[in-house]
């Protein structure tokens, strides 16, 4: 099988989302939360767009070459009912539609900065504002299976990752809420949710780590465990907007109420 160099960097993206993240940090006991993303996929490489009449809106369909060498390409006539939007309209968003991700709310005007599917179905999406990602930027991701990606997304998280991962790699671990930067704000309202904001550069990142069942399904196999989590980074006059995006991710991925995971 031949792959083209956008193809193969979208791969590795998809890779370092999963092996990356919390063991550069894990000898200082901190978990590094997202900066401003870098990582891009090539338009009509790596992903392209189609726009689509749908619910009495136009919505933007994401095609990814996926990490299994095909194209993932959403069909129009299965998709979900389209969520409401906004009522204000100085918070105004676009919907796009990506599979494993599902809906995924941004703001007018932004654009695509990457996307990819991995061949164990990881997904993720980044969006940015159109001066860049240091003027705003949202990112989605679910993480079906894959058990290591799952401990390092939601590590010092959600209760038991930190530990979990730490036995795994026979390391220290790190508990919940020892991030970098550390977060203006938290909250817990069950084992499966991790809600949180943090401040980066002059932006505010609103958060939402999503389970499927709490992580202790790893040991007790009470569940199949997935993991769903949305970052919007967007500036302090904006945290209607990204509270609605967060929230929405939630209607859409209920956590420790999905025994059988994320279903497609």
């Amino acid at each position: 099988m031949r792959f083209r160099l956008g193809h193969v960097m979208a791969i590795v993206a998809m890779a370092l989302l999963c092996a990356a993240g919390s063991q550069v940090y894990a000898a200082a006991g901190v978990r590094e939360l997202p900066g401003t993303p870098e990582t891009r996929s090539a338009a009509g490489t790596d992903y392209s767009l189609r726009t689509v009449a749908f619910g009495g809106a136009t919505v933007t369909l994401i095609d990814v070459h996926s990490g299994v060498g095909d194209w993932t390409r959403p069909d129009p006539t299965k998709l979900p009912a389209l969520p409401t939007s906004p009522s204000s309209p100085k918070d105004a968003v676009q919907w796009f539609y990506g599979d494993v991700a599902g809906w995924m709310a941004v703001p007018q005007g932004w654009r695509v900065q990457s996307a990819a599917i991995g061949a164990d179905a990881n997904a993720h999406y980044t969006f940015a504002a159109p001066d860049g990602a240091t003027s705003g930027w949202v990112s989605y991701t679910v993480i079906p299976a894959c058990e290591e990606c799952l401990l390092q997304e939601s590590e010092a998280l959600l209760p038991g990752a930190g530990e979990q991962l730490a036995a795994k790699h026979d390391a220290t671990p790190i508990y919940l809420g020892q991030t970098n930067p550390v977060m203006s704000w938290q909250s817990r309202p069950d084992d499966c949710t991790a809600l949180f904001r943090y401040r980066l550069g002059g932006l505010t990142v609103h958060a939402a780590v999503l389970s499927s069942v709490p992580v202790s399904a790893l040991e007790t196999g009470r569940g199949a465990l997935a993991l769903a989590d949305v970052y919007a980074a967007l500036p302090a006059a904006k945290s209607a907007l990204a509270g609605f995006m967060v929230e929405g991710f939630r209607q859409a991925f209920h956590a420790c109420r999905s025994p059988d995971g994320w279903k497609s």
